[in-house]
């Protein structure tokens, strides 16, 4: 039977036709809340194209890798229900509050500056990551200490389902100079950048099989 629905000995991935012995070394519902390591990607491969069990919607991770003006790190995005969860580790930033968005477009031709505007779907002001006004790819700042950013931030109205009007698949990740000031500058640039400054690093944002 199709590994993403029997508890029998044996099951067959149904994409491949692969057959496999049961019970694993990781369970159906481990195996969707996220992969890491040879092993467990071995334990999991019955499952590897099961869909939750909740609400029938597949687990989707996006990921971005920055190489930039000597700034260097990892960028990994993960969708929880209807948020999505951003977990980054980035050195060689000054250190303070530095903006960080996800912009439109994914077009490097011209280094940062081809990424067009922040991502906004609903054609709102800017505002902060967790603001009732906000762009989709407002995600505040990141604060760097001693040449180190790293933490994790969870938001909604973005998504790494290319399927959906949400997509941040292709987009750009944006790091800027200066603290954003999250959309309460008193000023029109505000209202579009957060007074963030300039572009000093950016990434494109891909599918994590």
């Amino acid at each position: 039977m199709d590994c993403c629905k029997t508890k029998r000995r044996t099951c067959k991935r149904k994409q491949d036709g692969k057959i496999f012995p049961l019970p694993r070394k990781f369970t159906l519902k481990r195996c969707l809340e996220g992969v890491s390591g040879f092993t467990m990607k071995s334990s999991c491969a019955p499952y590897k194209y099961c869909k939750s069990q909740k609400g029938g919607k597949a687990v989707y991770r996006c990921i971005s890798v920055v190489n930039m003006n000597g700034i260097t790190g990892i960028i990994k995005l993960k969708n929880r229900k209807n948020r999505c969860n951003i977990k980054y580790d980035i050195k060689g930033l000054a250190d303070g509050k530095h903006g960080f968005h996800i912009h439109k477009c994914g077009d490097m031709s011209k280094g940062c500056e081809t990424g067009c505007e922040h991502f906004n779907p609903f054609n709102k002001n800017h505002g902060g990551p967790h603001s009732q006004e906000r762009h989709a790819g407002d995600l505040g700042n990141i604060i760097s200490l001693n040449g180190v950013s790293k933490g994790s931030i969870t938001v909604k109205d973005i998504s790494c389902d290319p399927k959906t009007n949400i997509s941040i698949v292709g987009r750009m990740f944006v790091i800027h100079e200066d603290e954003d000031d999250l959309g309460k500058g008193g000023d029109e640039e505000s209202l579009k950048t957060g007074n963030a400054g300039k572009r000093i690093a950016c990434s494109i944002i891909g599918l994590v099989e």
